[in-house]
């Protein structure tokens, strides 16, 4: 995204992701100060944004085919029916940061990193950002809190793995 020209990117989404996201402060102050693009049409979201209009629509149509296909786009990103957007579409102007991660290292429940194939690597543990965790790989499971509970709990079961390792 920062290697875009301004190094920024736009987040696109609708009515769906927005009442979910009302729930939070940091939107609600976005949507007060207009930062929250909205439009019934995908064409006119694209005049907001000052992007190109067919592109844009073209774009966005072959992701909503995709998306009623069930399939998968040039990125490896897969989509299913109930992901479908419709209107009022908002679009918000967005840059790279890193808050945390989401996904991360597979784990046993000790925190032991398994590789692809599922044996564990000798000495590597992984617990909170670094560990996949009760979210799941992808933004939608995300939880408030589970990131705290990642590096509580798994930390605890990881530190006791790794002395019980260091003691035989």
């Amino acid at each position: 995204m920062l290697r875009q020209p301004g190094g920024f990117a736009w987040d696109v989404f609708d009515s769906r992701i927005t009442t979910a996201a009302r729930q939070f402060e940091d939107f609600l102050n976005a949507e007060r100060t207009g930062a929250i693009l909205t439009s019934d049409t995908i064409a006119d979201l694209a005049n907001a944004m000052h992007v190109p209009a067919a592109t844009f629509s073209a774009e966005w149509d072959e992701v909503e085919n995709l998306k009623l296909a069930g399939g998968q786009d040039q990125f490896g990103r897969k989509f299913l029916a109930e992901q479908s957007c419709s209107p009022p579409y908002h679009a918000v102007k967005v840059t790279g940061a890193l808050f945390h991660t989401q996904g991360g290292l597979a784990v046993d429940g000790r925190g032991r990193v398994k590789r692809k194939d599922g044996r564990k690597f000798p000495n590597l543990f992984g617990c909170g950002g670094a560990a996949a965790g009760v979210s799941g790989s992808v933004a939608a499971g995300y939880l408030s809190g589970n990131g705290l509970l990642m590096a509580a709990v798994l930390g605890r079961l990881t530190g006791e793995a790794a002395a019980e390792q260091i003691l035989r």
